[in-house]
């Protein structure tokens, strides 16, 4: 399916080392951080003296090494380990090495969305800046969308309307990279998601901060968003018209209950009908003034029953086979009773991710410790497993703290 964009990039099997480990004559592909941010000037590195090993302790924590393409007298120190992490074709960054990244991506655009909704006249001129954050997102997806996807997780319900914008935008790209869109089409399905709200700002804010149930007055205010926000991007000739329609038509639903028209499935567009089932995803997992956040596997149960009926019933086990069951970012109990947040999810390994345990059986803090579900098994040889996913905020996990652990 991700023919043309996505498996196009074959990545090397890399192995994580600690700098601590590092030896002369090993091959470091790549860092945990920028190779920019530090003396080389060049991407790979054949280490052939005490100097370079020095630099690379001074500068990183973890690098990631080629065994293929280190000395035949090292190899065995670089080969994987148990709990070890080798990138997988498919990706060309592990998620722990774009994180970093896209955080900066995905501050920087945050800030630049909220500048956007706030400025009622002269919105339009952060457009140049915001198709620019989308080719930026572009690259990150690339490397490994277990990095960009783990951002969307970090919500802040009163900053709910920007960060939904931007999440919509990722998630959307992400789903396009997903189905085998050119990057054209995954940058245009970007843009309709991170602009889909953008009349919101027409709205008055007491009105989408009410904390209880809306009057039928208000309620007639806030479903106007999408027309203005039509008329808003209307204006703009740079846009698509995929664009223009995913912002009028993301609250249609197939069977003709949404508005504002009652439309039905053969009367949207495509970008409509995947910006419909992303806006209701990330709503449904994020914690809002008059609703709690639910878990990942539970917005997706959601939408599951709803297919066919408010959204597209295709697209929505196709997003559904994107998200995964476990999305990284979620917060779940193993059948050994330890608690942990999923890192990432791996090729071929959807039910089997990468996780940081952080709290023991008992569930008592434990030092850092991350186990890779698709190899560890449990003392009577059996699977090490994820017995259920957990509410956002369970036992006190702050998605903040677990990125610092990370970065």
């Amino acid at each position: 399916m991700q023919q043309d964009f996505a498996t196009s990039v074959s990545a090397e099997a890399l192995t994580e080392v600690p700098v601590s480990a590092l030896r002369i004559g090993m091959y470091v592909a790549d860092l945990d951080r920028p190779w920019l941010e530090t003396p080389f000037l060049l991407e790979g590195l054949l280490i052939t003296t005490e100097a370079e090993l020095e630099t690379l302790r001074r500068h990183c924590r973890r690098v990631y090494v080629s065994v293929e393409r280190s000395a035949q007298d090292v190899k065995g120190a670089a080969s994987p380990v148990p709990g070890a992490f080798r990138a997988p074709a498919g990706f060309r960054h592990p998620m722990e090495r774009e994180l970093p990244r896209a955080r900066r991506d995905y501050v920087e655009a945050k800030q630049l969305v909220t500048r956007l909704l706030s400025d009622q006249q002269n919105w339009h001129r952060n457009m140049p800046q915001v198709k620019e954050t989308i080719q930026h997102f572009a690259k990150s997806i690339i490397a490994n969308p277990n990095a960009l996807m783990w951002l969307t997780r970090i919500k802040h319900k009163n900053e709910y309307t920007a960060e939904h914008c931007l999440n919509v935008g990722v998630l959307a790209m992400i789903f396009a990279q997903h189905l085998g869109y050119p990057q054209a089409r995954i940058e245009e399905l970007g843009l309709a998601g991170m602009l889909h709200d953008v009349g919101k700002m027409r709205v008055d804010p007491a009105i989408l901060e009410k904390p209880g149930k809306l009057t039928a007055q208000e309620y007639q205010q806030v479903k106007a968003h999408v027309l203005e926000g039509y008329a808003m991007l209307a204006e703009d000739p740079t846009l698509s018209d995929e664009v223009k329609t995913a912002s009028r038509d993301h609250h249609e639903r197939i069977n003709g209950e949404g508005y504002p028209y009652g439309k039905t499935g053969n009367e949207l567009g495509q970008a409509a009908k995947i910006i419909a089932i992303i806006d209701a995803y990330d709503a449904i997992t994020s914690e809002r003034v008059y609703s709690e956040a639910r878990p990942p596997d539970e917005a997706l149960r959601i939408l599951y029953q709803a297919r066919n009926q408010h959204f597209d019933e295709a697209l929505v086990v196709s997003f559904i086979e994107c998200i995964g069951i476990y999305p990284p970012g979620a917060i779940v109990e193993l059948n050994n009773g330890m608690i942990g947040i999923v890192i990432s999810k791996e090729p071929g390994q959807r039910l089997r991710p990468r996780i940081r345990i952080l709290l023991d059986e008992h569930k008592t803090p434990i030092a850092e410790m991350t186990v890779d579900l698709s190899r560890e098994e449990l003392p009577d040889d059996s699977p090490l497993k994820i017995r259920r996913v957990l509410p956002p905020g369970s036992h006190g996990i702050s998605m903040e703290t677990v990125m610092r652990l990370l970065l």
